[in-house]
Order: structure tokens, then C-alpha cells, then sequence
């Protein structure tokens, strides 16, 4: 090996002379959902294992209907379109609450598109929401649900034993009133829960029947679980010796599905 060759090959061996070169960047691929889409089921609910509350009858399994994509969006922009009427009825009066809820168009169609639905589609969902919305605060029974009432409160979770484990609800919206829709009173505990399904019947009356029977297990559990917590904190008053906590009023907690 002469001289040159050597210098040559000691200066390719030397770790300083390696050039590592970066592998190329992987492009991240980015698909827009179908408003069609439907979230795939995780497996069948086995009634025998469903649940239960401890010391109570054991309530029939609840499945939730999650919907498409469309159908989620149009749901979740209703629910907080219905809660922001029932704020705003705090302090203002039915039209003022109404023209304020028309300045929330543009977070409306924002929200929309944020969940993956744009053009046509973000524009008709945002437009139906905000027209779901209005109608309630017009009707008599949505008007008298989106008022102030005692312990009114929106989106409120709660907690209950559930064979042995702690489970956690959501509440649209719960509120004291008389025992009948529009009766003044806190005799009872009224449990509201939001619905934007769609009419497939002509007949309106069988369509609301069918829709309760669809939504009354989930309904019969919230109920049962804020009951159960209403007997805790009447009997921790009654060895307290004071008036605190549920109103001995309260005789039993009031279910509604407000249905479109």
C-alpha cells in the first residue's frame, strides 16, 4: 500500500468524517370523515353482567345512541344552544334572550366545522340547531323547562354506587317545580334530557310515545341514582336536626325527554 493510499484510508475510517443523513419525513395523511360516518360498536352489552344500583331494582340496560358524525353535531349544538337560553334567561327576558342567542351563529357554524363537517353541511346543521333552539323558547313547556327555578342547575354530573363501583352521570338539566309541566312548586325534581331524533312517523303522538319508551331506561337510571342521593342527604339532615340539603317536599325525582 503506498503512502497516499493509506492517508486515503485512515481519513474514511475517522468517525468524525460520518455524515449520518436524516430519514425523509413521513407525510401525516389527512382524511375528512364522512358526515355519515358511524362510530363502530365496541361489542354486545351482556345483560346478564349490566350493572346495578346497590339495594335498588335492578334497572334495564341503557345503550346510547351516538348517531352519525351529522346527526352528533346537530345534538351537541342543541344542547348548548338550550343551555345558554337557560342562562341567559337569568337576567333578560324572552326576545332579549333570543336576539342574543342569534350573536352566537358564528361559534355555532365554528364549533360545527371543528368536529369535521364543513361547507353546505356545517352551514344546514348550524342553521337547524339555532332553529330547534328558538322554537323551544316559543313553546309553553320549553319556555317553562329554560326558566329559572329553584336548584336549577345545566350539565351537572353526578354520582352513584353502581355494584359496588362509583358511576357518573350527566344531566342536561334539572330544576325543582310543581308535579305537572307548568305548575308552579319545588313538590318535585324534574330531570330533563335533551333529544334531537328525528320523526319517522307521521303521527306525532305514536312517534313522542315510541321515542319515551326508546329513552326511558336511561332516564329510569338518572332517576334512580339522584333519588337514591336525595334519600342520603335527607336522612344525614334529619340526624343533623336541621332544614339543609333536599326539601322534604321532594317527594320523588320527575323525568322528561324534550323531543323534537
Amino acid at each position: 500500500m503506498t503512502r497516499s493510499e493509506f492517508v486515503v484510508d485512515s481519513i474514511a475510517a475517522g468517525r468524525d468524517n460520518l455524515v449520518v443523513m436524516p430519514s425523509p419525513a413521513v407525510p401525516t395523511m389527512i382524511r375528512r370523515i364522512s358526515p355519515n360516518f358511524i362510530t363502530p360498536t365496541a361489542g354486545v352489552v351482556n345483560q346478564a353482567s349490566t350493572a346495578v344500583i346497590v339495594g335498588l331494582r335492578e334497572p334495564e340496560p341503557y345503550i346510547r345512541h351516538e348517531g352519525n358524525l351529522s346527526s352528533r353535531a346537530l345534538g351537541n349544538a342543541v344542547h348548548a344552544l338550550l343551555e345558554e337560553l337557560s342562562r341567559l334567561r337569568k337576567a333578560l327576558d324572552w326576545d332579549e334572550s333570543r336576539a342574543a342567542l342569534e350573536q352566537l351563529r358564528p361559534r355555532t357554524l365554528a364549533v360545527i366545522r371543528g368536529s369535521g363537517i364543513g361547507g353546505a353541511a356545517a352551514e344546514r346543521i348550524s342553521s337547524e340547531a339555532h332553529e330547534i333552539a328558538i322554537r323551544a323558547s316559543q313553546e309553553p313547556t320549553g319556555q317553562w323547562i329554560l326558566s329559572p327555578h329553584a336548584d336549577a342547575a345545566a350539565e351537572s354530573g353526578w354520582a352513584g354506587v353502581i355494584s359496588g363501583s362509583l358511576r357518573q352521570v350527566r344531566i342536561d338539566r334539572i330544576f325543582r317545580a310543581g308535579l305537572a309541566p307548568l305548575d308552579a312548586g319545588d313538590d318535585a325534581l324534574w330531570i330533563i334530557d335533551y333529544k334531537t331524533a328525528h320523526a319517522d312517523s307521521a303521527d306525532p303522538v305514536a312517534t313522542v310515545a315510541d321515542l319515551r319508551e326508546t329513552f326511558r331506561s336511561q332516564l329510569e337510571m338518572y332517576a334512580t341514582i339522584l333519588g337514591r342521593l336525595q334519600e342520603e342527604n335527607q336522612r344525614g339532615d334529619d340526624r343533623a336536626g336541621n332544614g339543609l340539603g333536599w326539601s322534604t317536599r321532594v317527594g320523588q325525582a320527575r323525568s322528561r325527554n324534550c323531543d323534537r
